[in-house]
């Protein structure tokens, strides 16, 4: 489809049912905050003019968004303060900042797993049809907690009923609301006014002005609404609670192995491996159970990652890397053929390659103020139970013994051996004796 769609993206709730401080949209599925999955999900589905609905931490959503990589993307903001529903925050979102294109997409901001081409051809089906407003359903087996798409005996669509609102002869159809919609704006704009003002000039100060009451007003006006059946799984995953957000990251993992086994990655153990998304990882590396890898980080082939490994971001791996048991590895870069097999750390560090980390090694990149670099040459073994703290400077082939401390700043030359604490250079002549 052509790039000619505005979107309206609803992340102004507080998301009470979470229990956080934390705004929902920004709580992480794989190591995303849910709202740039949602942002993603929409351009690829042809969206080139978005806007968020803030309201409940604003700034924080608004500095999250601006450190990722999405902030170059057209994106803007209509706050909605107080929060009074749904109606209310798209008609904020109109006013504020008016879209660039008749046909508006409106999406929850708690559904991370849409699937763009679904959402591509309920567009089209939404133009191809006319209709002033229509509304994306589906039948499901279990319809509970669910606004249910309530037809007449022609079969045309009328109204949209929530749950808690339902009789028992509503809660019986299995045709629900997927929160997904589509409006033309010109017809819905001064509608929407209308019944935003009708819905909150009561004296409660509670009083909230719902989206889908607007099917009811125009099937009251006779202009066209319609409910577009899609075809709906897993894409319509929804993030209510703590609950739902491990349900959805489950689902996401399951997913994200699936395609990496696919390429050639073995992993012993999936249900005891986490790895977020933005990852990178080359044929014939074996991930064993326990390990966990976060987004950003970079694995080469023929590596061997684990058991209880642990790679944070900013992470390089290159071929044929060794990383054993309880090993984190933070902002680090390893070259290829390096060894450290066991109980490590290293953060802010390269490591050239061939180069061998002893077990219970330490690079103390963390001053309590301050994070800084490490560089530890090809070939170099650094002894077991030794600590360097960085700013370090470990040569070629060098050696540092087990035990040892390397102070701060302190240049370990090139095929030397250092031992002790504070680390000093080893005399050969002593060493005979």
């Amino acid at each position: 489809m052509d790039a000619s769609l505005s979107t309206i993206i609803l992340a102004a709730g507080r998301g009470s049912r979470m229990k956080s401080d934390l705004p929902k949209v920004l709580h992480q599925i794989l190591g995303v905050p849910m709202i740039e999955l949602v942002i993603e999900k929409v351009r690829q589905a042809g969206s080139d003019d978005l806007t968020l609905v803030l309201g409940h931490g604003a700034d924080q959503v608004q500095r999250a968004l601006g450190e990722t990589s999405i902030r170059s993307a057209m994106i803007r903001s209509a706050i909605q303060q107080p929060q009074r529903g749904t109606a209310d925050a798209v008609l904020a979102a109109l006013v504020q900042q008016p879209p660039s294109h008749p046909d508006v997409l409106v999406v929850n901001g708690d559904l991370p797993d849409l699937d763009p081409e679904l959402l591509t051809r309920f567009v089209a089906d939404h133009r191809s049809g006319g209709s002033a407003f229509s509304v994306a359903s589906a039948r499901v087996a279990d319809p509970q907690g669910m606004g249910r798409i309530v037809r007449n005996d022609r079969g045309d669509f009328v109204a949209i009923v929530e749950q808690q609102d339902a009789d028992e002869t509503v809660r019986c159809i299995d045709e629900v609301n997927l929160g997904l919609y589509m409006l033309h704006v010109e017809t819905l704009l001064p509608l929407l006014e209308e019944m935003v003002s009708e819905d909150l000039s009561a004296a409660d100060p509670a009083a909230e002005s719902y989206l889908t009451r607007v099917v009811e007003v125009l099937v009251q006006k006779s202009l066209s609404v319609a409910a577009i059946p899609v075809a709906a799984d897993r894409q319509f995953l929804q993030v209510n609670d703590r609950r739902g957000l491990a349900r959805v990251s489950r689902v996401f993992q399951d997913r994200l192995q699936i395609q990496w086994l696919d390429a050639g990655v073995t992993i012993v153990d999936p249900l005891t491996t986490w790895i977020e998304l933005g990852v990178e990882i080359g044929s014939d590396t074996v991930i064993h159970p326990q390990t966990v890898i976060r987004r950003g980080v970079q694995v080469g082939r023929h590596c061997e990652i684990g058991p209880f490994a642990h790679l944070r971001g900013g992470t390089v791996i290159e071929d044929d890397v060794k990383v054993g048991d309880f090993v984190e590895i933070n902002r680090s870069h390893l070259e290829c053929g390096v060894r450290a097999k066991h109980l490590a750390y290293l953060g802010d560090t390269r490591v050239g390659s061939g180069a061998n980390i002893g077990a219970g090694a330490v690079i103390a990149n963390y001053d309590g103020t301050h994070k800084s670099p490490t560089v530890i040459g090809e070939r170099a073994f650094i002894g077991s139970g030794s600590v360097i703290v960085a700013p370090g400077d470990i040569g070629a082939d060098a050696v540092v013994g087990a035990g040892a401390v390397v102070p701060s700043g302190k240049t370990v030359e090139p095929g030397s051996v250092v031992i002790g604490v504070p680390a000093r250079k080893l005399n050969p002549d002593n060493a005979r004796s």
